[in-house]
């Protein structure tokens, strides 16, 4: 499939005219509202690790694994509250060359401390080094959606594989887990807005952003058949 190089990924889901100041209040929403969601992520953690530190019979390195959770997650909504920022002030990120292992290191590094908590590996397998255009910190919320999600389909523990391969035009990236996999009454709906997959507290909106982010930098994002849950991205190079 023969996709355009992306040289400036200014505006997400802008019409034709990025000048519209309808499009650009509509790009402004959706990028708020998908840092608004990830920030769930990290305030949940700190929340339960700060709850698990109230009991008084923890050793001194289950208060230093919390304690150090708790710094990450802190630094993780610094992060996103500054991108939140930057849209208040009309400072939408621009595209640049980012490697895709990188942002996929990036994700797992992020969720590793919540993956470890649950007893669940994450396992890369990364034959790629090759480079793409994209606004490096909304792909790297793609990655850290899928890898969250797993995480949360495997209270009991399991595996999380994520593997990427390269071809001479695009990137092929999977991440599979060892879950229960997806529900077959909401698959055909799933990147749909307000469906909800394994989680009763989910707002059902990770997968819909996800997805759009992902055809917003002219690839494609769908689920296959596995064990557990597996999803494919296409990106193109």
């Amino acid at each position: 499939m023969q996709t355009k190089a992306i040289s400036s990924l200014v505006l997400a889901g802008v019409a034709a005219n990025p000048e519209s100041r309808q499009g650009r209040i509509s790009t402004l929403d959706q990028l708020s509202t998908s840092i608004l969601h990830d920030l769930r992520n990290p305030l949940a953690s700190i929340c339960g690790c700060s709850e698990m530190l109230l009991d008084l019979d923890l050793t001194p390195e289950q208060v230093k694994r919390l304690s150090s959770n708790i710094y990450q997650a802190a630094g993780r909504m610094r992060e996103l509250l500054g991108n939140l920022f930057d849209l208040t002030q009309g400072k939408i990120a621009e595209a640049e060359t980012c490697s895709i292992p990188e942002m996929i290191i990036r994700a797992c590094e992020i969720c590793a401390a919540a993956a470890q908590d649950q007893r669940i590996e994450i396992s890369l397998d990364l034959r790629i080094q090759r480079e793409m255009r994209a606004v490096r910190g909304r792909m790297e919320r793609v990655f850290i959606n899928l890898v969250t999600n797993a995480v949360e389909a495997m209270p009991r523990g399991g595996r999380i594989l994520i593997a990427a391969k390269e071809t001479a035009d695009y990137a092929l990236i999977e991440v599979e887990d060892s879950g229960p996999g997806i529900p077959p009454e909401i698959r055909d709906r799933l990147f749909e807005p307000f469906v909800s997959a394994r989680k009763q507290d989910g707002l059902g909106l990770g997968l819909a952003i996800s997805h759009k982010t992902v055809r917003d930098h002219g690839g494609e994002m769908w689920t296959e058949s596995a064990r557990g849950a597996r999803f494919v991205i296409r990106l193109p190079l």
